[in-house]
């Protein structure tokens, strides 16, 4: 008699293969250093550049001006004004003068008025001036010291980019 031993067909236990091509993985991009959240950013345009002022800069002068026409962040010291498209100080930023900017983000430290069409006071923001706006949005847990009112006109809140 036969004894048989049962052994599994190899045929099935190959796994079925496709003869097309593997698909390439999804890359996304990854988040600029200093990234906010999606809730945090303000809106612009694509190809507006932002320039970057690091935690190790210190920027002094009498009737200083910074100007840019895109977007800037603040992570050092500034001592004069400031005008921009977007200026957003960062946690460790600090600024001693006016802001004005369409939109301004305030994460550190400002001490001097805020002019913008939309002003946004994060939770780790401490602020020591007067500010002049349209929308303003202060978190739970941000430091503001001064009056806020609405701007008579645009041209209150609209930088001065010349």
């Amino acid at each position: 008699m036969f004894n048989r031993v049962a052994t599994p067909d190899q045929r099935l236990a190959d796994p079925i293969r496709s003869s097309a091509p593997a698909a390439a993985p999804v890359q996304r991009p990854s988040p600029p250093p200093f990234a906010q959240s999606p809730a945090q950013q303000p809106m612009r345009a694509i190809d507006t550049p932002t320039s970057v002022l690091g935690q190790d800069i210190t920027i002094s002068g009498q009737q200083l001006v910074l100007k840019t026409k895109g977007s800037l962040l603040i992570a050092g010291q500034i001592q004069g004004d400031v005008h921009g498209e977007s200026v957003t100080v960062g946690e460790t930023g600090s600024v001693s003068g006016t802001i004005t900017a369409r939109t301004i983000t305030v994460q550190g430290e400002v001490r001097g008025a805020l002019k913008g069409s939309a002003v946004i006071l994060n939770a780790t923001s401490r602020v020591d001036g007067d500010i002049v706006k349209q929308t303003l949005a202060i978190a739970e847990g941000a430091q503001f010291d001064g009056s806020v009112r609405r701007a008579k006109d645009v041209a209150e809140v609209t930088p001065d980019l010349g």
